[in-house]
């Protein structure tokens, strides 16, 4: 683009480019962004979250040759939709959609339709929420579309003109955040998803007077804190709801304000719906995201469901230690060491039919026992989506974080490969990933290990390599009462289950060293399998070494507590703990079954 030229009119090359420059910088200033952001919650994570939403408009622009701007701004509003994160993601989602909305059928835009254009983006953003607040996002995005209404009424026909009178509008809206807020006066920093659209004009306008898109160096990003206040500091937990939740809705005539006013009336806040037609984009705070996918799925199919853990998220400002833990629901942990450790957990899709839920998020251990129960549709499991670890991953990384994903056996499920893909997709370096070749109590007393060497101080290789000397002598056995559960999800011969129950026949199963879950051996009767179960597992404990257990059971707490008195007399058990099992497990083995896993335990001793 030549930088002196009078620019006419805005058609699909130009907007195309246009929007890759502003995307460039906006993903150049995230970890910025994270750090000013104290508003609706100070979660750190605006900028993670509006790169994630730009960077799938980015991918979806790059995919064909556009003809005309409002089929690309079709395209730009999808994209957002689906790539959405955030309260800023959201709103930012919004605005895309009412420019499609202004620009449906067109071509090109000149001063005057870009004008009108953006003046309506800014009331849909507007409209997407459910209780607006003066000082953020919306603000900016309104005083913007404001002052080129203003200029194109004054006869501005230049859109470079045009475009560089609302840019410093938006500056100046920018600045007065503060002033409208009181968090932010108080934290002295300017609003983080109104600094992001700021940011996106600006590399526009690098792009305007350069004619190419520069992105500045990070390094010099990272010190561009003049114009946004100083960077947030740790602050205490500011409560609040816990679940930053979100999901796309589809359908067809889906009644939009009939759905807002539904979840309205929810126990949440910080309510965005945006989108508009077929598509949806729902993001609310709350402590029930499964009562909200709940509301939505009755206007729509819900999908893209995530419930991220806001308190855990703040927790990230003050973490111990440089390296931070990523599991996946497959392992069996105690919540309260997960907290103390700041363990970040990944959950794995539970499917009843139509339905779906997020293990050990929007379905508990007893509320999907309760629904086996009393339903016959078999549950089924689903390993994450790649972009659940690639958000968390990311999240952590922008934190300043090495990540170690210590995850559910690759020879067991797709989800290390998921897990594996999601990391490949980030800087070398910034995710290394640990192969448990284990699953629930052993899978978790490995991850628990992994969480206090990173509270002590340790490296990751160092942890990687401690792991790794413990994973081998790491095991867990499983008393399975009832086959037919294998039989139903693939995983067991037909033939296995009915010679066990017509022999009365209990099957035990243990981690193999490649990972697999293989026989170890079976009990006779009903009558004293528990006690005949906890010999076994005492067999296997070296008397001159010391271990940590876990226990978990799928429905089956009686059982569970039974096995834990006649193992804890064991001099060689250090400590046991007793946990429900995961429900991804319980789909799989079914009620009824324990599951007890061992590895040798000496502390990790703090860095020094």
């Amino acid at each position: 683009m030549n930088p002196s030229a009078t620019i006419a009119y805005l058609d699909a090359p130009r907007l195309e480019r246009a929007m890759l420059a502003g995307i460039g910088r906006v993903v150049g200033r995230r970890d910025h962004l994270n750090r000013i952001n104290v508003f609706p919650v100070a979660d750190s994570d605006t900028g993670t979250n509006l790169s994630f939403t730009l960077r799938e408009v980015q991918r979806v622009i790059g995919m064909r040759q556009w003809r005309s701007l409002g089929e690309l701004l079709d395209a730009i509003a999808d994209a957002a939709l689906d790539g959405a994160r955030g309260n800023s993601g959201a709103i930012l989602a919004q605005y895309f959609h009412g420019l499609r909305e202004s620009c449906r059928g067109r071509f090109r835009l000149d001063a005057a339709d870009m004008a009108r254009a953006t003046g309506h983006a800014a009331e849909s953003a507007w409209s997407a929420m459910a209780e607006p607040v003066a000082g953020t996002l919306p603000t900016v995005l309104a005083d913007f579309g404001e002052e080129l209404t203003l200029r194109a009424g004054q006869g501005v026909a230049d859109i470079r003109v045009l475009f560089e009178q609302g840019f410093s509008r938006a500056r100046d809206s920018l600045a007065n955040t503060p002033n409208q807020l009181a968090v932010l006066r108080e934290s002295g920093v300017v609003d983080a998803g109104a600094q992001g659209f700021v940011d996106f004009l600006e590399g526009i306008s690098l792009y305007i007077e350069k004619g190419e898109s520069v992105i500045p160096p990070a390094e010099v990003l990272q010190d561009d804190g003049d114009r946004a206040g100083s960077p947030a500091r740790p602050e205490p937990d500011p409560g609040g709801y816990r679940y930053c939740t979100e999901c796309l809705l589809t359908g067809q005539e889906m009644d939009v304000a009939q759905l807002r006013r539904e979840l309205a009336g929810m126990a949440a806040d910080s309510l965005v719906v945006a989108g508009g037609g077929n598509r949806l984009r729902v993001h609310l705070h709350t402590d029930e995201p499964g009562q909200a996918f709940d509301t939505c799925a009755r206007f729509g199919q819900v999908v893209q469901r995530k419930a991220d853990d806001m308190a855990n998220q703040h927790r990230l400002l003050n973490q111990a230690g440089q390296v931070a833990i990523v599991t996946d629901s497959a392992a069996d942990l105690p919540a309260d060491e997960m907290e103390r450790l700041g363990i970040h957990m990944v959950p794995v899709r539970l499917i009843f039919g139509e339905e779906e839920y997020l293990d050990k998020l929007t379905i508990q251990p007893e509320d999907f026992y309760r629904r086996i129960a009393r339903n016959d549709v078999q549950p089924q499991t689903s390993q994450p989506p790649l972009v659940d670890f690639r958000r968390q991953y990311e999240l952590l990384a922008d934190h300043g974080h090495q990540v170690l994903g210590v995850h559910l056996s690759s020879s067991l499920s797709g989800t290390f490969q998921a897990a594996s893909q999601a990391a490949g997709r980030l800087e070398d370096g910034k995710v290394a990933l640990f192969d448990t070749l284990n699953a629930a109590c052993g899978q978790g007393l490995l991850v628990l290990y992994a969480g206090e060497a990173a509270a002590a101080g340790w490296t990751r290789s160092r942890i990687v390599n401690r792991l790794e000397q413990l994973r081998g002598q790491t095991r867990s056995f499983a008393l399975v009462r009832d086959l037919s559960w294998g039989v139903r999800g693939g995983r067991v011969k037909p033939w296995m289950h009915w010679l066990a129950r017509n022999l009365k026949l209990n099957p035990v199963l243990g981690s193999s060293p490649d990972g697999r879950l293989t026989p170890q051996g079976v009990i006779a009767g009903k009558r004293r399998a528990i006690e005949k179960f906890a010999r076994l597992i005492a067999r296997k404990l070296d008397p001159d070494t010391r271990y940590r257990m876990i226990i978990s059971h799928t429905d089956a707490s009686a059982d569970a507590e039974s096995l834990e008195k006649l193992l804890e007399a064991n001099p060689a058990i250090e400590s046991i703990r007793v946990e429900p099992g995961s429900p991804a497990v319980g789909a799989h083995a079914g009620p009824g079954t324990l599951v007890a896993g061992f590895m040798p335990w000496v502390a990790p001793e703090a860095e020094k």
